[in-house]
């Protein structure tokens, strides 16, 4: 959930009471059972009567002009959506800087729990084909020592990221050190609003790319590693330059009347009568 709530201030840009922040995510009792973890942790400001804000974009990450910027582009497949509660069956990151590929990374990942008739049917993977895998626990350290120093960026980057940040701290492990990242669904959207669907599928259609193995995490990862090269050239051409650029080209900036109704949705929520 502290994932959820830096976004929340990232995206406000103003100080809100931890009281509103958990009204806002609909979880005042998850918020309140945060506050040691925002104290220890650089994203957040702790300041005057219980309010928090998200440090600045500059404390948060180095800017940098984006043909310096080397990024890693991720994708994973799952058990299922649940942070905590479904794990990671396949990861695969590409480093790309300047437009050119520097590195690969590929596993796939004994979750050492069942995997659903969906997800089989879905990813083509099954138990026996994770049987011989390593564990998370053997996995990530290697992909979090691959992730050194690189920009992260996913498709969705929201459900990846968070993902990849719970298991971390699931496992007790450092987090990455650069604790924003890049979403090409959101780039998708702010660039192309001729196209009603921004999903990969979408994007594949709108340009022509030939897509081998969807809901495999290699194979996404190298079409969202497309769709960014073409993101890249046309906010270039709108002057969009840096990464810093970049993040606040793709932020979805709220404002006090999104916060307020998000509150006011809680409130009537919570004061409808149990059922039955």
């Amino acid at each position: 959930m502290i994932d959820s709530v830096f976004q929340l201030l990232f995206r406000y840009e103003k100080p809100l009471a931890l009281k509103q922040i958990g009204q806002t995510l609909g979880n005042p009792k998850g918020v309140h059972e945060l506050t040691s973890h925002l104290l220890g942790d650089s994203r957040f400001i702790a300041m005057e009567n219980d309010q928090w804000r998200a440090a600045p974009l500059q404390e948060l990450i180095e800017d940098q002009p984006l043909q310096e910027v080397e990024f890693m582009i991720t994708d994973l497949e799952t058990t299922g959506p649940a942070k905590g509660k479904d794990r990671i069956i396949d990861i695969a990151a590409i480093k790309l800087q300047g437009g050119a590929e520097q590195a690969r990374f590929e596993s796939l990942v004994n979750p050492q729990i069942p995997i659903s008739y969906t997800i089989r049917r879905l990813t083509g993977i099954g138990d026996a084909t994770v049987a011989q895998a390593p564990p998370i626990e053997t996995v990530l350290p290697r992909y979090l020592e691959f992730a050194r120093g690189a920009v992260f960026v996913a498709h969705n980057a929201q459900f990846d990221f968070s993902f990849i940040n719970h298991e971390i701290r699931r496992l007790g492990l450092e987090p990455m050190h650069n604790r924003l990242e890049i979403c090409t669904l959101r780039l998708a959207r702010r660039l192309l609003p001729e196209v009603k669907a921004c999903g990969l599928n979408g994007l594949s259609e709108h340009f022509q790319y030939e897509f081998d193995g969807r809901h495999r995490a290699m194979p996404d990862v190298l079409a969202t590693a497309h769709f960014l090269g073409i993101f890249l050239e046309r906010l270039a051409e709108q002057g969009v330059t840096t990464l810093h650029g970049l993040i606040n080209f793709q932020k979805e900036v709220l404002s006090s009347h999104d916060v307020k109704k998000k509150i006011r949705k809680y409130q009537k929520r919570e004061q409808r009568p149990p059922r039955p």
